[in-house]
C-alpha cells in the first residue's frame, strides 16, 4: 500500500510539473521524493542485510551448520588463513574448503 502511495504521489508531481511552466521546484521536489524512496525501500535494507550477514560469518565456530552460496550444506571442521577461507565436511571423510565470504547461512 504505501508502494502504491508513492507511485501515485510521484505521478501526480510529474504531471503537476508538466501542466505548469516548466518549474523548477516541482522537479527538485519529484527527485527529492525519488531519493527519498530509494533510500528506505532499496538501499537502507540492503545495508541491514549486509551487517546481519557480517555479524553472522564473525560469529562462525567449528561445529555449525552452514549453506554456502552455492548451495552445498556442511559442517564447519576448521579455518585457514587467519580465517579468511573455512573447511566444510560434506559428507563422510569429505572436507572442501571455501572462502570464508561464500557461506551464504547457518542452518
Amino acid at each position: 500500500m504505501l508502494m502504491n502511495l508513492a507511485f501515485t504521489t510521484f505521478i501526480y508531481l510529474a504531471q503537476a510539473a508538466d501542466g505548469q511552466q516548466k518549474s523548477g521546484m516541482s522537479m527538485l521536489i519529484l527527485v527529492g521524493l525519488m531519493f527519498l524512496f530509494m533510500y528506505f525501500f532499496v538501499i537502507r535494507p540492503s545495508k541491514n542485510e549486509e551487517k546481519k550477514r557480517k555479524e553472522m560469518l564473525s560469529n562462525l565456530a567449528k561445529g555449525d551448520q552452514v549453506v554456502t552460496n552455492s548451495g552445498i550444506h556442511g559442517k564447519v571442521v576448521e579455518f585457514k588463513d587467519n580465517n579468511e577461507s573455512v573447511v566444510l565436511n560434506v559428507a563422510r571423510d569429505t572436507n572442501v574448503t571455501f572462502t570464508v565470504n561464500s557461506v551464504l547461512k547457518k542452518k
